[in-house]
């Protein structure tokens, strides 16, 4: 058994995929926006966003957003700097949870922010 991808889903796709498109500047390898779905490929992982509606659709059940952040995962995207990710994302409006810090237990440089619909998103870069 292999992990395809990892599927996003979202409340409102345009604004979704305009973020993971313009802000974090992916590449979608596919777009379908009459189906609510793109697919970002970062290389080492790919990203699928769709709607909540088209998913719901597709096995017959509402798939309700909850009203506050539910943390069920983490997107872990690796980075050569996160301070230069940092400032490139504050430059666009994106807000950090939290700002660019070293964490000397994971050897590593993170800053986290959340998406659109607040799936939480960890850049990372290794430090030794």
């Amino acid at each position: 058994m292999n992990l395809l991808q990892v599927r996003i889903l979202v409340h409102d796709f345009q604004k979704s995929a305009a973020f993971y498109k313009d802000v974090l500047e992916l590449k979608a390898d596919w777009y379908e926006e009459s189906m609510e779905y793109a697919l970002f490929n970062t290389g080492a992982a790919r990203i699928e966003l769709l709607s909540r509606k088209a998913m719901g659709e597709a096995i017959g059940e509402e798939l309700r957003q909850g009203e506050s952040y539910e943390t069920n995962f983490i997107l872990n995207m690796e980075v050569d700097d996160v301070d230069a990710e940092y400032n490139r994302l504050r430059d666009k409006g994106v807000l950090f949870v939290k700002e660019p810090f070293d964490h000397p237990a994971w050897q590593a440089r993170l800053a986290h922010f959340r998406d659109i619909d607040g799936t939480l998103i960890e850049f990372y870069q290794a430090v030794k």
